[in-house]
């Protein structure tokens, strides 16, 4: 709500909300458009589909296994 706002601040209260929506609806319509041409070169076989982030070979864990010599260093440091 904040940037309509902007937009009333700026251009009054008339045209504001107009001005505001009208850009919206472009930017919406714009982004809504690439997907679908997108998505119509893929299935036409005009393009290869390209992935964003491709997986990697082997996925990372969350958590490692701990490796022994940072387990020794760790219970030096504890003094045990």
């Amino acid at each position: 709500m904040r940037c309509l706002e902007n937009y009333i601040l700026k251009y009054g209260q008339e045209f504001g909300p107009v001005l505001y929506h009208a850009l919206q609806s472009q930017a919406a319509h714009a982004g809504v458009s690439a997907r679908l041409r997108r998505k119509l070169a893929v299935l036409t076989g005009k393009t290869p589909a390209v992935l964003k982030n491709p997986p990697a070979e082997k996925p990372l864990p969350l958590f490692p296994e701990p490796v022994a010599a940072l387990e020794d260093t760790e219970v030096m440091a504890l003094g045990a």
